[in-house]
């Protein structure tokens, strides 16, 4: 009996194993599914807004307000993307985590002989979530910087193109950048001594108390 619920048990992990596996790198390419939307969506939308305002100029007609708000629109989604990949980072993470846990149970005892001398990651509280130089996270960054030129291209637009105007405008896009970095970033270590379900859902639980 006990020989059955073993293999059974080492069949459910393997099968878990697998398909962990197939979900961290579902989650790893997301990221990048993510950033590559958003820099083709406002590549197209600042050509949109630029585009009309200046035809506005040039015809004589009010269509500024028009590449007002085709910009909100897109900082608005731009937004929504910078938060939908710092979050797939924590899913990521904790798929990650999981994997590693398993590598551990079963390399601890040396299986065949072997050694993992290579230390193949088998820590199950590595990776951090937060972690600057990971290139998810420098996607991010890249999400935010893109955020930032929207935020700062739509006070142009709104305030009309003077000098004055221009200045006020990067300081608001290097602002705009700079805060969604640190709210990510906080974001991020505020997950880590907490459980998979807790990292996820935000209930108060961490991993000492289970």
């Amino acid at each position: 009996m006990n020989n059955d619920k073993n293999e059974a048990g080492a069949k459910f992990l393997e099968r878990d194993f697998d398909q962990c596996f197939a979900q961290m790198r579902h989650y790893d390419t997301q990221i990048w599914e993510i950033c590559k939307f958003t820099f083709t969506a406002y590549t197209v939308l600042l050509g949109v807004a630029l585009g009309l305002y200046q035809f506005s100029i040039e015809k004589n007609v009010n269509l500024q307000w028009v590449s007002v708000a085709v910009l909100a629109v897109g900082l608005c989604v731009g937004v929504m993307m910078f938060g939908l990949a710092i979050r797939n980072r924590v899913y990521y993470i904790i798929v990650t985590r999981y994997i590693n846990e398993h590598r551990k149970h079963f390399l601890k005892g040396k299986p065949l002989g072997f050694e993992n001398i290579t230390r193949m990651y088998e820590d199950p509280s590595k990776p951090p979530f937060f972690d600057w130089p990971s290139s998810q996270l420098w996607l991010s960054y890249l999400i935010s910087l893109l955020n930032g030129l929207l935020l700062g291209t739509l006070i142009y637009v709104a305030f009309q193109s003077d000098e004055c105007t221009l200045i006020w405008a990067s300081v608001a896009a290097i602002l705009a950048a700079f805060l969604q970095v640190c709210v990510g970033s906080r974001y991020l270590r505020s997950r880590e001594g907490k459980s998979a379900m807790s990292a996820v859902t935000h209930k108060s639980e961490d991993l000492h108390d289970e």
